[in-house]
């Protein structure tokens, strides 16, 4: 059995939460396809006029959550490179000053 870390950065996948955010995404997709077909399929006078609309919605909330995650991982890693930026200076003038004789 494999070490188990306890930062929360286990085995790929292995998370509860991914399986079921994965899951109900896929069911997003497949609900608003079947909306969708069903719109095409059914008669113009049976079809109700949400229909479509539902249909659309379901099959892009995937994209926008893959959209919003994106954007969120840019954003910190982003946030990240400055703040290593910012450090990086403050700690080269240290070690800088520790490698010249007589201080």
């Amino acid at each position: 059995m494999p070490p188990k870390q306890e930062d929360g950065q286990g085995r790929p996948g292995g998370s509860a939460c991914l399986w079921l955010v994965t899951a109900l995404l896929l069911l997003c997709l497949l609900a608003g396809g079947a909306c969708l077909a069903a719109y095409i399929v059914l008669p113009p006078r049976e079809a109700p006029a949400w229909l479509p609309a539902v249909g659309l919605v379901l099959v892009a909330l995937p994209w926008a959550f893959w959209i919003a995650t994106c954007s969120y991982r840019c954003a910190v890693a982003r946030a990240a490179e400055r703040k290593m930026a910012a450090v990086a200076p403050a700690a080269g003038s240290m070690c800088s000053r520790a490698g010249k004789p007589g201080s």
